[in-house]
């Protein structure tokens, strides 16, 4: 009995899955255990997943590859048309994001201000003080 059992299990696992049964894995975003196990590419909105339902035609219609040079992919065989593929399922969307000058605009806000130079200077004083009482001896290890 035990032997049908296994025989029967392993030839299930052996079964290939059909074509239409891809499996998806969903990640929730900023699951930091998941997203350590799981695909995502950069995007001005946060982590993103490649889109694998596109293929190498794709990138051509979204503006990520050139007519010409999807063709001169197509033309290399399949290292090629995987290249387009890739480019096609990891190309960026036309999804909304933040500026570019976003990423440079300075905000605002002071900061520390004029604390942080005061911080600097009572810390390398400390330092110095620190330094000049080992020496002399007065404080040891």
């Amino acid at each position: 009995m035990r032997k049908t059992t296994t025989l029967a299990l392993l030839l299930v696992l052996a079964m290939p899955l059909p074509a239409g049964a891809a499996v998806r894995v969903v990640a929730p975003p900023g699951n930091a255990e998941a997203d350590q196990y799981y695909q995502t590419l950069p995007s001005p909105t946060g982590p993103r997943a490649p889109d694998a339902t596109k293929k190498a035609r794709d990138a051509v219609r979204d503006g990520a590859l050139t007519e010409a040079t999807e063709q001169g992919l197509r033309q290399r065989g399949p290292t090629g048309l995987a290249l387009a593929t890739a480019v096609a399922q990891t190309a960026p969307t036309g999804e909304p994001g933040p500026s570019p000058a976003f990423a440079v605009r300075i905000s605002d806000e002071q900061g520390l201000g004029y604390l942080f130079p005061l911080i600097l200077a009572v810390a390398a004083a400390a330092a110095i003080a620190f330094a000049v009482a080992r020496r002399r001896g007065l404080v040891t290890r």
